[in-house]
């Protein structure tokens, strides 16, 4: 076998590892009560993140957690995108890998049983 063989399948395997170990840290479930405080803490100013009854739509449109956690298209991979992507009518946050996936988790307990 050749030296230089043997070094790049040494390195593509510790690449393998790592990628593995980043896709567990990223996708694990996250913390639902760090999650709503996180998201009371950043995004209440312009979001209703914990519905009540009778709430008034006053933020000049941006949605409610819980009609975000309603939509069809919301899931776990569609919110960790977004949160990860910029948008012009938000501001420029920057999440930890482990405050995206508590809020993640919380906006998804938000997230009603079909009526039957």
């Amino acid at each position: 076998m050749k030296p230089g063989f043997v070094a790049a399948s040494i390195a593509l395997a510790a690449g393998a590892v790592a990628l593995s170990v980043q896709a567990k840290k990223v996708d694990r479930p996250g913390n639902i009560s760090a999650g709503r405080e996180l998201a009371q803490a950043e995004c209440s100013g312009c979001h209703v993140v914990v519905p009540r009854a009778g709430t008034l739509h006053l933020f000049g449109g941006a949605p409610d957690f819980a009609d975000i956690a309603a939509m069809q298209s919301t899931t776990r991979t569609s919110l960790l995108a977004f949160l990860r992507s910029p948008h012009p009518t938000m501001p420029n946050l920057i999440l930890s890998d482990r405050k995206a996936n508590d809020v993640v988790a919380y906006i998804l307990s938000l997230k009603q049983p079909p009526k039957s």
